[in-house]
């Protein structure tokens, strides 16, 4: 493979998006304000241009028109702001409209979920309309020149506003519409997995920690002994880790000469004083030791910005809720069940991140803790395993994507792991209490995938 430097690092980084920058944008796409105040600029700037427009169309070239709103300048200032009022009283109802899907999908589907209703774009542009229609109406009504000073009426802006406020009501229908759609548990799902798959695609690729094939300067050190002569940095608040900076780290360790080993991952939680990182030599340690620290972002709550593992337990977290005896609704943990493993077959084909990094000189800049095939797998069917046992209907589902996501696996580990969990399908179904007749079933299948797996383990063998 060819040797894969660090300008050509950067160059992926970028290419793929800064971690920080993903981090921000996502915190921007959950959020219910962000849509709003940027239609509500467009729409401040979309009062100067029709004031431009009308400053340049005299009255009397409109005078024939069905289409366009024709009065004084008080008339029609009068009418901007009753339009005004319209839309803020009718934004009171949608605002009040947006509370029971809330509630709905944190009841039924978890607080996790909220991210899925909160980050709707159709959701967001409605209030959008709302805020940026009111927000026209009134700034075209405060701007409007009195008769002594401008005889001609600024009837296209007052149109222009009429319209707008007809398209708001209209995106009011479309609103209601639309959550009776999303709060459908498939739409949610799909949503849920939608978002897994971004976070697996938004992943680093290995080629920024490949080498041509020659023996890194520091290789030779063993992890123990950068233990050991290393500098830890420690954190001085709790949380999660939300995000690690890796452009951060692998510019420092360049720049500073220096190799830096990441003793957490995101979606980890680490108290005041735990160490998260070692530097070697530890005599420059003082000089990054900010900047380190400053890589990770710390929060109250995991983000699925690098945290693979946390969209999968959206996914899981919805399935538990439809296993359990309230709601007791297979179908939906199944349907889960087939986003999960869409997404770790994703995982599989795009394989896992390398966890060393090298610059230019194939000098080793930093070891990182990367997510793992069989963490995932572990997240993703443990606790809906157990949830289970008395569903056969959904512990052969779990069997079907166990043998989708055995397509992809090509190495060994992966199929070892995949091979361990359909033993404790099969296990799981023996201590569940379901009738002679599924467990039956459910042991044929989960023998012949079995043997599905030794086959292809011996084939490559070969």
């Amino acid at each position: 493979m060819p040797n894969i430097g660090y300008p050509r690092t950067a160059m992926r980084i970028r290419k793929t998006r800064r971690v920080t920058a993903r981090y921000k944008w996502d915190r921007l796409r959950v959020s219910f304000w962000f849509a709003p105040v940027v239609m509500s600029l467009v729409a401040m700037l979309l009062v100067w241009v029709m004031y431009w427009v009308d400053d340049r169309i005299h009255v009397e070239t409109l005078q024939g028109s069905h289409l366009i709103l024709s009065g004084t300048p008080a008339e029609l200032r009068t009418m901007l702001v009753g339009m005004a009022t319209t839309t803020l009283a009718t934004a009171g109802v949608v605002f009040t409209l947006l509370t029971l899907p809330l509630s709905t999908v944190a009841a039924q589907y978890g607080s996790r979920l909220l991210r899925v209703f909160l980050g709707d774009r159709t959701t967001q542009l409605v209030l959008g309309m709302f805020a940026a229609t009111f927000v026209y109406c009134l700034a075209a009504a405060t701007s409007m020149p009195v008769v002594k000073v401008h005889p001609d009426s600024p009837q296209i802006t007052a149109t222009v506003g009429m319209f707008l406020m007809l398209g708001t009501f209209a995106s009011l229908v479309v609103l209601v519409q639309h959550i009776s759609t999303m709060l459908q548990a498939p739409n949610i799902a799909a949503a849920a997995g939608a978002e897994l798959w971004e976070v697996i695609c938004a992943e680093i690729p290995d080629e920024i920690s490949s080498t041509d094939g020659r023996e890194s300067r520091f290789d030779s050190r063993p992890d123990q002994q950068l233990e050991i002569d290393g500098y830890a940095v420690q954190v001085r608040r709790t949380g999660y880790i939300q995000y690690i900076d890796p452009e951060i780290m692998l510019t420092l360790a360049r720049e500073k000469n220096l190799v830096i080993r990441l003793l957490r991952k995101p979606g980890q939680f680490i108290q005041r004083g735990m160490s998260v990182a070692m530097i070697w030599p530890a005599d420059r340690a003082n000089e990054v030791d900010q900047d380190i620290r400053h890589a990770f972002q710390i929060g109250n709550g995991r983000t699925p910005t690098q945290d693979v593992a946390y969209a999968v337990n959206q996914l899981v977290e919805m399935a538990l809720r439809a296993m359990s005896p309230a709601i007791n609704d297979p179908y939906t943990a199944m349907t889960c069940l087939d986003y999960i493993g869409e997404g770790l077959a994703r995982f599989i084909r795009q394989g896992e991140k390398n966890s060393r990094f090298y610059d230019s000189d194939c000098r080793l800049c930093l070891i990182s803790e990367p997510v793992t095939f069989d963490e995932l797998l572990s997240t993703a069917f443990d606790m809906l395993r157990h949830c289970s046992c008395d569903n056969a209907a959904v512990l052969q589902h779990m069997l079907a994507v166990f043998d989708a996501i055995s397509q992809e696996a090509c190495s060994a580990k992966a199929r070892k792991e995949l091979l361990r969990h359909v033993n404790l399908v099969l296990v799981e179904s023996q201590a569940g209490r379901l009738i002679e007749q599924d467990r039956q079933l459910i042991q044929r299948r989960g023998s012949a995938l079995q043997t599905k797996l030794a086959d292809r383990e011996r084939q490559i063998s070969q």
